[in-house]
């Protein structure tokens, strides 16, 4: 694979990322560079300030240019699970032969004739992955080839990327001169990196506080099979500190980011103002403000999970990632003693940087952007590129 440094664009609810990442001989990626513009996000499937878009992208790529000393000629582009849709899809297939048993051929069948069951809306299928197969109602697996029997039964999960979405930014990078290399699902691509393969092979929640709004996603197997878009996240934190401090919002943005869940009572927090001195302010009033919405957000996924329809056990773990909580020191602890299952935070393999929960999404773009490149490279089996993509 070339060394050529590869770039992906991550739109968060809050900031632009770009990203730069090369491959090692080793296989290995590193990012090599990061820029990143803060603009006014989206919510409800639209941006809040449209004007300011194309520049907030320049900007970002302009950042990342620098850093690495090179020009950015195409691009990868991430679709934000705000701008998605998920389906699942059942299908079957007869399995043929005097004695019969599942080939790659009959996998690549069942997820073909899966996409022409779907029933969309108008958009992109820039994902296709299977939760599960089983032979003749077996057991549940994501390795059924040379398993034998009579018939193949999958799920088969899809994400849809809105129609407007690529359209428009395929509009605004032909602006900037810039070519789109393809479209990826960060909420696929978040999953992946985040949720061990063990832990997909029954059922897994992510969710990702970010900004403006908070992701709820259930991962089986390779697919997410369900998610919900909450519209409250970290700035509803601050905004509630503003109007409960009357302080101004940058400041009390310094003031959640010192917060510390369980800790001292009566204690004071001390935060550095624009002009440089340190101010003190009530650290009960400052917990009673912050512990309020945290649970708010965390009742509202939990309610969301509850009734969904997706059937979790003791052995079902919930991923938190994004920079709306997880940056507040003891965030996990907190939201464990406020959730019904085992609560871990998320781990972000791929980057060095400070503050990982800020770059979870962009750094599984990344990945899941090489391991999609690699398959592309190889002429290989569906089993061997469901194990080289899945279980690295």
């Amino acid at each position: 694979m070339s060394k050529k440094p590869t770039a992906v664009l991550d739109f968060g609810t809050s900031k632009v990322l770009v990203l730069l990442a090369e491959e090692a001989v080793s296989r290995t990626v590193s990012i090599t560079s990061a820029g990143m513009a803060e603009y006014n996000g989206f919510m409800n499937g639209e941006w809040n300030e449209p004007g300011e878009v194309t520049d907030a992208i320049a900007s970002a790529i302009e950042t990342a240019e620098k850093k690495n000393n090179t020009h950015i000629r195409e691009i990868y582009v991430g679709v934000p699970g705000e701008f998605v849709r998920i389906y699942v899809v059942e299908s079957s297939v007869t399995l043929q032969g005097a004695d019969p048993k599942v080939t790659s051929e009959d996998v690549d069948k069942l997820q073909r004739q899966a996409t022409e069951m779907l029933q969309r809306p108008s958009g992109v299928i820039i994902h296709r992955s299977p939760a599960w197969f089983r032979v003749d109602g077996g057991q549940k697996t994501l390795e059924p080839v040379d398993q034998k029997g009579s018939t193949l039964e999958g799920m088969i999960g899809f994400v849809i990327a809105d129609q407007f979405f690529v359209n428009d930014v395929n509009a605004r990078l032909k602006q900037l001169g810039i070519a789109q290399k393809g479209f990826y699902s960060v909420s696929v691509a978040e999953a992946l990196q985040i949720v061990p393969f063990e832990e997909r092979d029954h059922t897994a929640i992510l969710i990702d506080v970010g900004y403006l709004s908070t992701e709820i996603m259930a991962i089986e197997g390779d697919a997410i099979v369900w998610q919900n878009i909450i519209p409250v996240g970290g700035a509803h934190i601050t905004k509630d500190l503003t109007e409960g401090l009357q302080k101004q919002f940058d400041f009390c943005e310094r003031i959640k980011r010192a917060y510390t869940f369980g800790g001292p009572k009566n204690a004071q927090i001390e935060v550095q103002g624009e002009d440089g001195k340190v101010e003190t302010v009530d650290g009960d009033l400052v917990s009673l403000i912050i512990e309020a919405r945290v649970d708010e957000i965390l009742e509202l996924c939990q309610d969301a999970i509850d009734k969904s329809g997706i059937r979790l056990g003791n052995w079902s773990n919930i991923y938190i990632t994004g920079g709306g909580i997880m940056l507040m020191k003891g965030a996990r602890v907190y939201a464990a003693s406020k959730m019904k299952y085992n609560v871990r935070e998320a781990n972000v393999k791929m980057l060095k940087l400070k503050q990982p929960q800020i770059y979870a999404s962009g750094s599984g773009l990344v990945e899941l952007v090489y391991n999609t490149m690699e398959l592309q490279e190889q002429d290989t089996g569906f089993l061997d590129k469901l194990r080289r993509l899945f279980h690295k």
